[in-house]
């Protein structure tokens, strides 16, 4: 009884996660979508470069990088449908916002403040590549510098 009961409480389930992939897969932009996420992923780990070093005057570049990366997010769920594009949007809002503080909070020089709000940044951006399937979000380590990563922007950015 206890197994039938667990059978039922999931059966519901199955039929909304079908649906939710089937969606998913038949985004209007899906290569758009990718290669946003992928932009945004760049520019929050070109800002994280920044702090070893201390390159700190450089943020509020990466900042005006990051909100025009923003554009493209937006225009590539322009066809989708409104509740969706409304959340993606709201992520995307909370992570601009964020990286509006990374600007703001450099010119203190307080490495502690600016790693912190760098690493808001990456904070924001989960949830918005969390509304997107895992095959379009970007891959950690794919992005950055280091033994055995490739550095530099996506290669369709070069």
């Amino acid at each position: 009884m206890n197994r039938m009961m667990q059978i039922s409480r999931v059966g519901w389930l199955a039929p909304l996660l079908l649906a939710a992939a089937a969606w998913a897969a038949g985004l209007n932009a899906p290569d758009q979508v990718k290669n946003s996420l992928r932009i945004l992923a760049y520019v929050q780990n070109d800002m994280a470069s920044k702090l070893p070093n201390k390159r700190y005057e450089m943020l509020p570049h990466e900042n005006q990088e990051f909100q025009e990366a923003a554009v493209p997010m937006l225009k590539s769920v322009a066809g989708e449908p409104a509740e969706f594009r409304a959340r993606v949007e709201t992520q995307l809002k909370k992570a601009q916002a964020a990286a509006n503080q990374v600007a703001e909070i450099s010119k203190s020089g307080d490495a502690q403040r600016i790693s912190a709000a760098v690493t808001a940044v990456d904070a924001a951006l989960r949830p918005l590549y969390e509304l997107f399937p895992q095959e379009l979000r970007p891959v950690p380590g794919q992005l950055g510098s280091g033994p055995g990563r490739r550095g530099g922007p996506p290669p369709d950015l070069r």
